[in-house]
């Protein structure tokens, strides 16, 4: 792991090729949006990452930040859950993101496809 930060809605992992978001709150809206963006775009600076964002249980996401909060670092996210509602979510925000987007059960399995996204680049 490169780096670590703690923000309003989980911590944060950076790693060379993906960034692992450990999200830990009940909703995730502009303002949060642009927090992630602010962090990945500065460690990320002129690199492409994915974001895995680890959930454990299903989230309010406000549509809007796919448009409003857009990270010139980030061309995948992988969202990682168990949980039957956090999949149906990932579904409907799949077609809101223009880039790789996908759905895995474990973080070590989104990993491996961040390496392949990155590797596309």
């Amino acid at each position: 792991m490169e780096k670590q930060y703690e923000l309003s809605t989980g911590i944060l992992e950076c790693y060379p090729l993906y960034a692992v978001f450990h999200f830990n709150s009940d909703f995730y809206d502009l303002e949060e949006a642009e927090e992630l963006t602010k962090i990945i775009d500065s460690h990320y600076r002129g690199r492409k990452c994915v974001v895995i964002s680890n959930r454990e249980m299903a989230k309010t996401v406000n549509p809007i930040v796919y448009e409003k909060a857009s990270s010139k670092s980030v061309v995948g996210i992988a969202i990682v859950s168990n949980n039957e509602d956090v999949k149906f979510e990932a579904m409907e925000e799949q077609g809101l993101f223009k880039g790789a987007f996908s759905y895995f059960k474990s973080i070590d399995e989104a990993a491996d496809w961040a390496e392949t996204v990155i590797g596309a680049y």
